[in-house]
């Protein structure tokens, strides 16, 4: 969500010619206003918390926090795109009432890579990570505190007095990665009063976009697009008859990537190879799409496939015989009360063309949690079936990625391929397979808590050992893989960091190495992070098209795009 459409106050942007410390060039600021007509609270209260008030009174932000319970404080973000090389500012015009301990009345700023906060105690400022402070009364009048960075230096001005000058102290890291200037009260066990009339950041989108610009070849689409639908999660298919082009995707009236009891199925087709796009009834058969079919015929005649068990709901009384041993899952919007696991995975042979299929579970995945991907499994060279999961075998596991094959969908064999020994880094799932030509078999795999990086693991037996390390590539999932006709990989994804879209990445070794210094930028317009697991066909003339969800600043709302391009 930009700040624009996550702020109720007055929001206006401003290109000021004024220098900012460190930058010479005009820079844009968004401001948000509190002291004129119809402002209203930058954030609500949750519900029931009395010890938490805030209300926009005579003018001014304010906002009281008289609790010391967990969840007592209230604080403002905003995305920024900071960029640490350009450079980022934030201002407020406060006066404190009463801060009794760190962020009991803050400002607080990360710009992706580091971050640190002010705390405005009553008789003085001070940087907590950098451990510096300026001895003053912020209680007297309303003071515009201004907080400069650029690098890992940071300036902290009053009225515009330069009084806090840490060169070289901002080096604590960003928490996963984040990038936002905040306000308010930031600590459950401090307490807080401030009045604010104003606060005001820099918005270093622009300056990232033109960074990053977007493929002059990009064409721009919007398959569907409504006001109350949150559309997300788009499929996309090709019927070789006749080239028509068709997308499932989901429908919800609730922004959740949880199911919904009321999700509807859009299905659309396109017959101009995805430049415009039609409601219809159903897919016809025959199509086809990017990733090969989840099943395969095997030496003896007969289907093998390798499935998972994906939320398997069970009623709240039989919640106890799961406790513990599997990792619930709940949803307030699908099955209330009700209670879900994700853990399993069988093999399934059918001897009548896919009408029925006998099932083996796989022991190695009935743990805590085990689940795969939609692009998880591959059809072998040598006759086998491939599928990853993702294995978590308890509570403070972080993951594993893990590999089952079979050769006749009556057994199977698993090998573990990467994991943190450290459990600091979350696998997950979000696991696309491949193999290439000369065998060489290949995952990479979205992991959480790090630097946003795939990691990628490598094997050259045929699956039985694996080597994996953090890829060069940052974003997920790793969703969109097609091949061009000279033998090119190419590689969409989303990319949840400022400037917010999709990219494309190409390899020329079938995927062992990405060429990572020539990424393609397919759209860098995107409101937030909402928005991405792309899917890609290449059309017979090699454009390809990429189908994805996506989210704009102007209104918000989560639709289904695609955009046709080229990879030259």
């Amino acid at each position: 969500m930009s700040a624009f459409r996550c702020s109720f106050a007055c929001v206006v942007a401003l290109v000021l010619g004024g220098t900012l410390w460190a930058q010479s060039e005009s820079v844009t600021w968004v401001r948000e206003d509190f002291t004129g007509p119809g402002a209203r609270p930058p954030v609500q209260v949750p519900d029931g918390n009395s010890r938490l008030t805030a209300e926009v009174v005579g003018g001014v932000f304010r906002l009281v926090d008289l609790g010391s319970e967990r969840g007592d404080l209230l604080t403002c973000e905003r995305a920024w795109c900071a960029d640490p090389a350009a450079g980022a500012s934030c201002r407020a015009s406060v006066k404190v009432v009463r801060s009794t301990g760190l962020a009991g009345v803050m400002i607080g700023f990360s710009d992706g890579v580091h971050e640190d906060l002010l705390t405005l105690y009553p008789d003085r400022i001070e940087l907590h990570r950098a451990q510096q402070a300026f001895r003053m009364d912020t209680t007297d009048d309303f003071h515009v505190y201004q907080v400069d960075l650029r690098g890992t230096d940071i300036t902290v001005s009053v009225d515009s007095r330069p009084v806090i000058c840490a060169a070289g102290a901002l080096t604590f890291p960003a928490h996963q990665g984040r990038n936002r200037f905040s306000f308010g009260s930031g600590a459950s066990a401090s307490q807080g009063e401030s009045h604010w009339q104003w606060v005001a950041w820099t918005d270093g989108v622009e300056a990232l976009r033109k960074r990053w610009p977007v493929s002059a070849t990009a064409e721009q689409i919007t398959v569907f697009k409504q006001d109350d639908v949150y559309a997300c999660f788009p499929s996309l298919w090709r019927d070789p008859a006749t080239g028509r082009l068709y997308t499932t995707f989901s429908k919800r009236t609730v922004r959740t990537h949880y199911e919904t009891l009321d999700a509807a199925r859009g299905v659309m087709e396109s017959d101009d190879g995805g430049r415009t796009w039609r409601d219809v009834e159903q897919l016809p058969a025959g199509i086809v799409g990017p990733r090969p079919p989840a099943a395969r015929t095997v030496a003896d005649g007969v289907l093998v496939r390798i499935g998972h068990n994906w939320r398997r709901w069970f009623p709240p009384e039989q919640r106890p015989a799961y406790e513990g041993k599997y990792h619930i899952v709940t949803s307030a919007s699908y099955r209330p009360d009700w209670f879900a696991i994700n853990s399993g995975g069988f093999v399934a042979r059918s001897e009548d063309a896919g009408k029925s299929w006998s099932k083996v579970a796989i022991p190695e995945l009935d743990t805590y949690a085990s689940c795969s991907s939609p692009w998880s499994f591959l059809p072998l060279r040598d006759g086998r079936l491939l599928r990853s999961f993702l294995v978590r075998s308890g509570p403070g596991d972080s993951g594993d990625v893990w590999v089952a094959t079979t050769r006749d969908g009556r057994s199977a064999e698993t090998v573990r391929v990467m994991g943190d020994p450290e459990e600091k880094l979350k696998f997950t799932e979000e696991t696309l397979a491949h193999e290439t030509s000369d065998g060489v078999l290949w995952l990479l795999t979205r992991v959480e808590g790090g630097d946003d990086h795939l990691w990628q693991a490598v094997s050259r037996d045929g699956g039985r050992t694996w080597s994996a390390a953090k890829s060069p590539i940052r974003g997920h999932p790793p969703s969109g893989l097609v091949q061009l006709a000279d033998g090119r990989l190419v590689l969409t994804y989303g990319f949840r960091h400022p400037p917010y879209g999709i990219r494309a990445v190409v390899s020329r070794d079938e995927g062992v190495t990405w060429d990572t210094d020539h990424l393609v930028v397919l759209r860098n317009d995107g409101a937030g992070y909402d928005l991405g697991y792309p899917v890609s066909l290449v059309l017979p003339d090699q454009t390809i098209v990429t189908i994805y969800y996506f989210v704009l600043p102007a209104d918000g709302i989560n639709h289904i795009a695609c955009t046709r391009w080229r990879c030259d």
